[in-house]
């Protein structure tokens, strides 16, 4: 199995689910938040918008084999567990189980995918330091 391309393809999907769920729930103006604390969600939009960029970024540059997509990569397996963490407490927070769960497995999935580009990264450095 190509290691490589399982965790673009994550990357990738992750990164567009992202933006496509934010704007989904944004132009149906299911996000609440905007009138009762604009400035908070919108930094919150903001980091959303950056993970999902740099997921989508890392996830072409690691299927094009790109020097730069394996750290990036690590800044965006990053950027998406902090976000995942941070959503199934949000939603945990309201009681919605269901979802909660859903972002504990991708919590998981992100921490493999993360665990991954670090043995890549320390591998590459070892051949490179030769």
């Amino acid at each position: 199995m190509n290691w490589e391309k399982v965790v673009a393809v994550y990357a990738l999907v992750a990164g567009v689910a992202i933006l496509g769920l934010w704007t989904m729930l944004v132009t149906t103006q299911q996000v609440t938040e905007l009138r009762t604390e604009p400035f908070s969600m919108f930094t919150h939009l903001v980091a959303e918008g950056l993970t999902s960029v740099a997921l989508v970024g890392a996830g072409i540059g690691l299927l094009r084999q790109k020097e730069w997509a394996q750290p990036l990569s690590l800044v965006a397996f990053g950027m998406l567990l902090y976000t995942v963490i941070n959503s199934a407490g949000y939603y945990a927070q309201l009681g919605e189980v269901g979802v909660m769960l859903v972002f504990s497995a991708m919590a998981l999935t992100t921490v493999v995918a993360l665990g991954w580009a670090l043995l890549d990264a320390r591998r590459r450095w070892r051949r490179t330091s030769w």
